[in-house]
């Protein structure tokens, strides 16, 4: 569905972390830069539409070189997670995402110099579904600060 034909509330911005193999180079340090990790494989998303495998690699549109994708594709998060533990790539997730906790394997650091990801609720425009009217409300409430 085209962006045009969604109505978008920003519940809020989350930073995006640099997630690494807990043995990597990098791992430990405070925060990183992207020309830090521009040589690094990056695992590639399977089935992932074009501008959002764009913003997840710092693609075109922001002002930093992507990094190379790495010779895997991920079909689920978990999946892209093992080939970091590995030692295969690295990714760059949302600081908060729920899959990195209880990782021994994996360690993320802040990356200075990027745009946040940002949460939203998106819905038909025009839709006007009482449903979707509360849950648009009830988002807005309830989901604005994790």
């Amino acid at each position: 569905m085209p962006a045009g034909n969604l109505d978008v509330t920003v519940l809020y911005e989350e930073p995006r972390v640099l997630v690494l193999p807990a043995f990597h180079r990098l791992a430990g340090k405070e925060t990183v830069t992207p020309g830090d990790f521009a040589a690094e494989p990056m695992v590639a998303c399977a089935g992932a539409p074009a501008p959002w495998i764009g913003f997840w690699r710092l693609e075109p549109g922001t002002r930093h070189r992507p990094a190379p994708v790495a010779p895997l594709v991920a079909d689920a998060v978990e999946d892209k997670l093992d080939a970091v533990a590995d030692g295969r790539a690295v990714a760059l997730l949302p600081a908060r995402d729920r899959r990195l906790t209880g990782r021994d394997d994996l360690a993320t650091v802040a990356v200075e110099g990027i745009e946040p990801c940002h949460v939203v609720v998106a819905t038909r425009r025009g839709d006007d579904n009482p449903l979707v009217a509360g849950f648009r409300e009830a988002a807005g409430t309830h989901l604005r600060h994790p």
